[in-house]
């Protein structure tokens, strides 16, 4: 029957994680005849459910539990009573099972208890072993839990708990340990284990240690020796010098409660400096304020974003591969290293874009566009360190232009920046398995970490070149980027979770916006003259010039630009033109032209080509008549003003190269339209604009026009009689 099937079906469909919360699908509420659809899509647009996920084809949408409208929630519980059950039971299947009961060896517990001051009994030394060796076990079965059920989303510190304590049961009666057996002294010496270490197990009555306390004085010497620069003291040395300094004192005072009371163990003086109360006192005097920051100072929980493009991490690091290359100063093949700068979406940990080099705002930009060309996505935030050169103005234009926020991490917290934790584990997971690979460092704790450096320069014509090193570099990244996603509940790789999910903050880009995302601004403005437009960029000179369609030189935006100052606006990996931009009023910007590199011509003559000599001819002939038509139209606002040769009797001079005849035909074809201005005239100026002058006051123009007509008697006459 199909409602049978119904329900054998929507058995299934119980409660699920998304996240850390527990939430409902759609078809639970539906399906179950807890509400109608309709009913469902009314209470979500008024905010009765809240969608925690919506749905898609093969995705069913999911509403929060916890924020259910109320009837909603109480049919539902009414109808699915062991819903929360059932999903505790799920969830329990997926927690890790008890180890075996076998115990992991411990060589520093024993080497510990064995030097251990005051001396410990070789029983009791091996009673201490076996009591670290169940602490490590439950710190390892605590970790795993804890782990798991971050995965999923929760946590559970009751069932925690309980596994650890159940775990330490178990191992009791395997191996006859003398760890507490009330609940809550277990787990505060478990809590003391994890603070102090081997320390924590030693019984208090140990070299009658219940009877050594420091008093306030005693402290204060301690603390005083313990933050002491000149000289730095070790912790043995702080314990010699301590009773030192007892003993001198104590034997210049006669009372016996002024003496003060010698310390007879180093330990004691580790367990006096190193409790946390004392700690914060010279733990930044020693070590630095950064340190002390990192150590003491509270950390937000943060939660890494649930899609793709919301959130790209950028940053350079040493690249542990070695490459082969010749010293000339040494003359001989030596092991080197480079630097990379990798751009990587903190959702899907994916690596999207890259550049070789010491991290700066060059490399930056190379890797930034390396993304989004690839990529061709506009993601909503970016986030870089304190490194490069993203405070330089272009850089600050750049990040501005491909993102919608760009933020630096806080200085000395690597915590903030996730990619440096993933291209650790990158170069741990992927790059260690090189035979060129460079190891972690010298002070890496686990022996994985190190390599056989020695053999490595043995063989040093066996590395690769840096080109080849290049290459396996790439191929590491493909690697990493295939690889499935450490959390992941349904096995996708990065590439899958980065190609199959995308942040609706995020902006697709087409071809021709990301090509205009990488164009930069420059700093400071640029003269245009007469040569064009020069500049220096990265200690190279860059000339250009305005052309037009023609080919030839734009005489309009030419002569009316010589002495004006523009920025410009360029693309670093394609110089073949610079878009030129007029600082306006307030700053603003406005677009002038796009010029493109200059054309050089050949001087001599048997060295130009063809195409050279016919440029070079139309280029003078086209300046030739952008000169007479210039010429042409002054002569028009000479006779618009009455100042031309015609009322003056002056020979005025034709421009040079041209002939009187020449000017008469080209007049003609300015009359006719043929011949135009390479520049207009200004705005209010030209034929037919011309307005006599007030009464009283005489242009140059008017007087001329007015004396042309008379004779010299008459103009002199005229002068008589003015006065």
């Amino acid at each position: 029957m199909p409602g049978l099937a119904l329900t054998e079906n929507f058995k299934f469909l119980i409660m699920e994680m998304y996240g850390k919360k527990i939430c409902v699908s759609c078809k639970e509420l539906v399906e179950g005849g807890i509400i109608s659809k309709p009913t469902y899509d009314k209470y979500v647009n008024v905010g009765k459910l809240t969608v925690a996920r919506r749905g898609a084809r093969n995705r069913e949408a999911l509403v929060y539990y916890d924020s259910m409208y109320p009837p909603v929630r109480i049919a539902y519980d009414t109808k699915n009573p062991d819903a929360k059950e059932r999903l505790q039971e799920q969830l329990k299947k997926q927690q890790i099972t008890p180890m075996n009961i076998r115990l992991k060896s411990d060589d520093k517990a024993v080497k510990f208890y064995k030097a251990y001051t005051p001396k410990i009994s070789m029983d009791r030394q091996k009673e201490y072993v076996l009591n670290a060796k169940v602490m490590n076990a439950m710190m390892v079965q605590e970790n795993g839990l804890r782990s798991k059920h971050s995965e999923h989303g929760y946590t559970h510190k009751k069932l925690v708990r309980k596994t650890v304590v159940a775990l330490c049961e178990e191992l009791r009666e395997s191996f006859k340990h003398t760890l507490p057996k009330s609940e809550p002294r277990l787990m505060e010496k478990f809590e003391d284990y994890k603070k102090y270490g081997y320390a924590a197990l030693v019984s208090g009555t140990t070299g009658n240690q219940s009877s050594r306390k420091i008093g306030a004085r005693e402290g204060r010497i301690l603390l005083r020796l313990k933050r002491s620069k000149f000289p730095v003291y070790t912790d043995q040395q702080i314990f010699d010098k301590f009773n030192e300094i007892v003993s001198e004192r104590n034997a210049r005072v006669a009372r016996e409660e002024d003496k003060l009371k010698p310390i007879k163990s180093p330990q004691t003086v580790i367990n006096y400096l190193y409790k946390t109360s004392i700690k914060l006192w010279w733990y930044g005097v020693v070590y630095g304020e950064i340190a002390f920051k990192n150590e003491f100072m509270p950390q937000f929980d943060t939660k890494l974003p649930q899609m793709p493009n919301t959130l790209w991490y950028g940053d350079g690091t040493k690249l542990n591969l070695y490459y082969k290359d010749y010293d000339k100063k040494n003359k001989r093949m030596v092991a080197r290293t480079i630097d990379v700068y990798e751009v990587m979406d903190a959702c899907s940990e994916m690596f999207l874009g890259y550049s070789f080099g010491v991290e700066n705002f060059l490399t930056q930009y190379d890797a930034y566009r390396m993304a989004l060309e690839t990529w061709k996505v506009k993601p909503y935030e970016i986030v870089t360190d304190n490194q490069g050169g993203h405070k330089k103005p272009e850089a600050q234009y750049f990040f501005k232009r491909i993102c919608h926020l760009h933020k630096t991490t806080m200085p000395h917290n690597g915590q903030s920046k996730t990619i440096e934790s993933a291209f650790g584990r990158f170069q741990q997971q992927v790059i260690h398995k090189l035979y060129n690979n460079t190891g972690q460092n010298i002070t890496a704790v686990k022996e994985s970490s190190h390599v056989n450096v020695d053999l490595i320069m043995k063989n040093i014509s066996q590395l690769p070149t840096l080109e080849e090193m290049k290459e396996q570099y790439l191929q590491c990244r493909q690697e990493w980027n295939n690889m499935q996603h450490p959390t992941s509940e349904t096995g996708m790789t990065r590439m899958e979770m980065y190609t199959t999910l995308n942040s609706p903050n995020a902006e697709p880009l087409d071809d021709y916006e990301v090509q205009e995302l990488f164009k930069l601004l420059s700093k400071d403005s640029v003269k245009y003259n007469k040569q064009g437009f020069i500049f220096e960029r990265n200690k190279q000179e860059y000339r250009y010039m305005v052309y037009g369609e023609d080919g030839l030189v734009d005489m309009n935006f030419h002569m009316q630009n010589v002495g004006v100052s523009f920025r410009y606006r360029y693309d670093p990996k394609d110089m073949t033109s610079v878009e030129l931009w007029e600082v306006c009023a307030k700053g603003e910007l406005k677009y002038a032209a796009t010029a493109t590199p200059k054309v050089v011509i050949h001087r001599a003559t048997a060295e130009r080509t063809e195409g050279e000599s016919e440029r070079l001819f139309a280029q003078i002939r086209a300046q030739k008549r952008a000169l007479a038509g210039h010429y042409i139209a002054c002569e028009e606002l000479l006779l618009e003003e009455g100042m031309s040769e015609a009322y003056t009797k002056l020979v005025m001079p034709i421009p040079v190269g041209e002939s009187q005849k020449s000017m008469e035909r080209q007049r003609k074809e300015y009359a006719d339209e043929e011949l135009a201005a390479p520049v207009q005239y200004p705005e209010g100026v030209g034929p037919g604009t011309y307005e006599a002058e007030p009464i009283g006051i005489a242009s140059p123009g008017e007087y001329t026009k007015q004396i042309s007509g008379m004779t010299d008697i008459d103009f002199y006459e005229s002068l008589i009689g003015s006065n």
